[in-house]
Order: C-alpha cells, then sequence, then structure tokens
C-alpha cells in the first residue's frame, strides 16, 4: 500500500514539475519576444490563465473557453463577467479577471490619449478612429464625434464625444445635443466615427444622411466638418476619401 502511495506521489510531482517547466517555457517565451504576435489565441488565453490556475495545465481550458464562446477569443474578452461564469463554469475571479482584458485595453487608449495628440494628417485621423473601438463590444453601434482644434499651426485632438450608443436599427441623434457638445469643445475641426456591427463598410443611407445633417448644422457655425470613418475591426471607410457628402481634408 504504501508503494502504491508513494508511487502516486512520484507521478503527482511529476506532473506539477512538466507544468511548472511549461509555464516557465512560456513566459520567458513572451518577455524575450517582447509580445505576442506569434502566440496562437489559446496560448494567449493559456498565458492569461497561469494567473487563475496555479498548478494546473491552462491549455486544455483555454482551448474549451473560446469553443464555448464559437472559436471568438474577441468574443470571450468582451463577455461579461456573468456571462464567462454561466458559460464557461468558472469563479467570479476567472471571470473577471478575462474580462479586464478588454477594459484595460480600452483604459491604456484613453489615458495615453490625455498627452497631446497631433491629428494633422487623414492617416492619423482614420487610425485614432479605428483605435477609438479597440475593447468595445462589436455588437453595439456607436458614433463619435472627434474634437479637433489647432496647437503649434497642426491639428490636435481636443477631446472625443459620444452622441450615440445603441442596437443599429435604433440609432437616434439629437441635433441640438450633438451641437451644443461640439460648441463647449471649442472645435474648429471635427470628424465622425461610427462603427458597423454587421462587418460591412459601405455607408448606408441612414450614415450619409446623418453625415449631410451634422454638417450642415456645424458648418454654418465656423466648425468644419472633415470626415466620416466607418468602422468595421481594423479596416474603415473614410467618406473623404471618396468625396461623400462633399468632404475633405484642410490641407487637400
Amino acid at each position: 500500500m504504501k508503494r502504491e502511495t508513494d508511487t502516486a506521489k512520484s507521478a503527482d510531482e511529476n506532473k506539477k514539475n512538466i507544468h511548472a517547466g511549461h509555464r516557465k517555457r512560456v513566459m520567458e517565451r513572451y518577455a524575450e519576444e517582447g509580445g505576442l504576435d506569434s502566440f496562437a489565441d489559446h496560448q494567449i488565453l493559456e498565458l492569461l490563465l497561469f494567473y487563475a490556475y496555479p498548478r494546473i495545465d491552462t491549455n486544455e481550458i483555454a482551448h474549451k473557453f473560446i469553443e464555448e464562446f464559437d472559436g471568438s477569443i474577441v468574443s470571450l474578452f468582451n463577455a461579461s463577467p456573468e456571462e464567462i461564469m454561466n458559460r464557461c463554469g468558472v469563479t467570479m475571479r476567472t471571470a473577471v479577471l478575462i474580462s479586464l482584458v478588454s477594459d484595460l485595453s480600452g483604459y491604456y487608449i484613453k489615458k495615453s490619449r490625455e498627452e497631446p495628440q497631433y491629428l494633422d494628417a487623414p492617416a492619423k485621423v482614420q487610425k485614432y478612429a479605428v483605435s477609438r473601438f479597440v475593447g468595445k463590444n462589436s455588437d453595439i453601434e456607436t458614433f463619435y464625434i472627434i474634437c479637433l482644434g489647432e496647437k503649434n499651426k497642426k491639428m490636435a485632438l481636443i477631446k472625443d464625444l459620444i452622441i450615440s450608443s445603441n442596437s443599429p436599427d435604433t440609432i437616434e441623434l439629437s441635433m441640438k445635443d450633438v451641437v451644443e457638445k461640439v460648441l463647449m469643445s471649442k472645435a474648429k475641426f471635427v470628424v465622425l466615427t461610427h462603427n458597423h456591427p454587421g462587418g460591412s463598410l459601405s455607408p448606408s443611407s441612414a450614415d450619409v444622411n446623418t453625415t449631410t445633417r451634422i454638417k450642415d448644422y456645424l458648418e454654418p457655425l465656423g466648425i468644419k466638418m472633415l470626415d466620416h470613418i466607418i468602422v468595421s475591426g481594423e479596416k474603415y471607410y473614410s467618406f473623404a476619401e471618396h468625396r461623400l457628402c462633399g468632404m475633405k481634408y484642410k490641407n487637400k
């Protein structure tokens, strides 16, 4: 009986040593490469779960969690702690750790924007618009107005204004509210941006009408609307690039 117990203990110790060695290799790989570019989705989640499961293999768990969200690590990271708990059968501690990823990403981007940002070229404005939706729920259609002023003779970011956030079928914009918010920002230029949850980048008739309405309200007040950028994932559609609604950047 003692021999069997000793054998079982030895097997458990070997298993722990294997996991410990694997964890060390994964963490060293991340540290040496300085990023996650070469990591598969399940390996990224596996690395994160090291801090929720200190003594067991998290590779299989990572696979199961991603599969539970239809193979999408983005859907997993965008889920609420309650949804992760219910679908994956995990504790609140683990669910919060996973859910923190998208919020931390968005918070980091927000804080990094607090330093002066010059958006003095169309490519910079477009890149900024795409980054605005990182970590956001891709099922919700959200409209922002990027308010720009001039600093050191360059176009600079003042602030972002969220003017609508709802399901795609119930978007409503109050022109009075939009104008008041933009005037308070003291912007000289604005860029409208919103996401398309369905993945299409093509502007709808409603997008064109909304753009025209906002443009017609702001430009008589001396506030130039430079662009409307539709975002889906990492891709975008620029009204100004397609000369839609007569928009263009001031230096073009």
